[in-house]
C-alpha cells in the first residue's frame, strides 16, 4: 500500500539547477505511538478516516504471508481496533477516502502479487464492505499515486504485478455515479514515462506524481509529473524541480502546499540494508525541495497519513525484502 509507492537521475542534471535547501523551520518533532498489532508489516495501505482515526488495510507481515486484515486507529486514545476484514487478501492496495467512506480500487493479491482490479467501499458506520465497479481490467494494478478531486478518486501510475510492468496508467473512480470514467483525455490518460512504487497526492487542482521506479528497483527515478484536472487537454507536465534523493516505496504526505516525503527503497549504499533514511519537502508553489531531518527509524513500503498537519507513518520494512516493523510514530513539521 501501499498503502503505499518515487524517479530517474536526468542526462540534463548538469544543465538543471536542483532547486534544494535544508529547512531552516523550528525543528520538527517525532513521536512514537502504539505500535501496529498486525505485528511488523510492510506494503499495506493506510488513510485518514476522519480527524480522529485512521485506518490501515492489508499488506504483507515479516514473517510471511499477505492478509486481508484491516485495522483502525484513534487519535485521542492511541488504540487500535480491528474491524471486518477485506474480501481478499491484498498488497499495495490503491486506497482513498471520500465522505468519510474508505474505497480499495485494486492492488494485488495471491501469493505471486497479482494485479487485481476488484475494488470495494467500507463503511465505518455499519463496519462492512461492499462491493463496487471494478478498474478496468486492462488497467489492473497496484501501488499506484492516489488523490481525490471533489467525489472522483484519480489513480496514476502503478506496477501489475510483483516484477511486473511499470505503467503509463491514469485512472479515474466517480464516487457519485460508482462508474468508472472513460472519458480521460488523451494527453491526462497516461503520465509521461512508466512509474511504480511513486508518491504524491492531489494540491488544488494539481495531481502530483513524485518519483518511484522504472522497472527494476535500482531504477529510481527522480521526475515530478503534473496533472491540472481543470485543464486534461493540456495533459502531462515535468516540473523543473527535480526530487533530490530519487527513490521508491516513500511515504508521501500533503500539508498545505507541500509534499513530504519519507524513507523509500532502491539505495545503493546498504548501511541501512538498502533503505533510504533520507526525508525531504517539496514546496509545489516555488517548485523547490528542502531536506528535512532523516528518519528516527529508516523505511519503506509504508503510507504516511495527514490528520490536522501532523503526519502519521505506520509500520514500514526496515531493509529490502522481508524485514518490517510495527513501529508507529507520528511526523509534526
Amino acid at each position: 500500500m501501499m498503502l503505499l509507492n518515487p524517479i530517474s537521475l536526468s542526462l540534463f542534471w548538469a544543465l538543471t539547477s536542483i532547486p534544494f535547501t535544508h529547512a531552516q523551520s523550528t525543528p520538527a518533532a517525532w513521536k512514537t505511538l502504539a505500535a501496529v498489532p498486525a505485528g511488523p508489516i510492510h506494503e499495506h495501505a493506510a488513510v485518514a478516516l476522519n480527524s480522529s482515526h485512521l485506518a490501515i488495510v492489508g499488506g504483507v507481515l515479516e514473517r510471511g504471508g499477505v492478509i486481508d486484515s484491516v485495522y483502525i486507529y484513534s487519535i485521542p486514545q492511541d488504540t487500535w481496533k480491528k474491524v471486518t476484514s477485506l474480501p481478499i487478501t491484498i498488497n499495495h492496495a490503491n486506497a482513498a477516502v471520500v465522505d468519510g467512506k474508505m474505497y480499495i480500487l485494486g492492488g494485488m493479491t495471491g501469493a505471486a502479487w497479482n494485479g487485481t482490479p476488484r475494488s470495494w467501499v467500507y463503511d465505518p458506520a455499519t463496519d462492512k464492505w461492499t462491493a463496487i465497479a471494478s478498474m478496468p481490467a486492462s488497467e489492473a494494478r497496484g501501488s499506484a499515486v492516489m488523490g481525490v478531486y471533489g467525489k472522483v478518486i484519480w489513480l496514476a501510475s502503478g506496477k501489475t504485478k510483483s516484477g511486473g510492468e511499470s505503467v503509463t496508467w491514469v485512472s479515474a473512480f466517480d464516487t457519485a455515479s460508482g462508474k468508472w470514467l472513460t472519458d480521460i483525455p488523451a494527453k491526462a490518460k497516461n503520465i509521461p514515462e512508466g512509474r511504480d512504487h511513486g508518491g504524491g497526492g492531489i494540491i488544488g487542482s494539481k495531481f502530483y506524481q513524485l518519483g518511484g521506479s522504472l522497472g527494476a528497483i535500482e531504477n529510481r527515478k527522480d521526475t515530478v509529473f503534473v496533472l491540472d484536472l481543470e485543464d486534461l487537454g493540456k495533459g502531462w507536465v515535468t516540473a523543473k524541480g527535480k526530487m533530490p534523493t530519487p527513490r521508491r516505496g516513500f511515504a508521501t504526505g500533503i500539508v498545505g502546499g507541500k509534499i513530504y516525503t519519507f524513507g523509500g527503497e532502491g539505495n545503493p549504499d546498504r548501511t541501512y540494508g538498502g533503505v533510504f533514511k533520507e526525508a525531504e519537502v517539496y514546496d509545489t508553489v516555488t517548485d523547490t525541495w528542502a531536506a528535512l531531518p532523516a528518519m528516527k527509524l529508516p523505511r519503506h513500503g509504508s503510507a504516511a497519513v495527514v490528520v490536522d498537519g501532523n503526519i502519521y507513518i505506520p509500520g514500514g520494512g526496515t531493509a529490502m525484502g522481508t524485514p518490517a516493523t510495527a513501529v508507529f510514530d507520528v511526523y509534526s513539521p
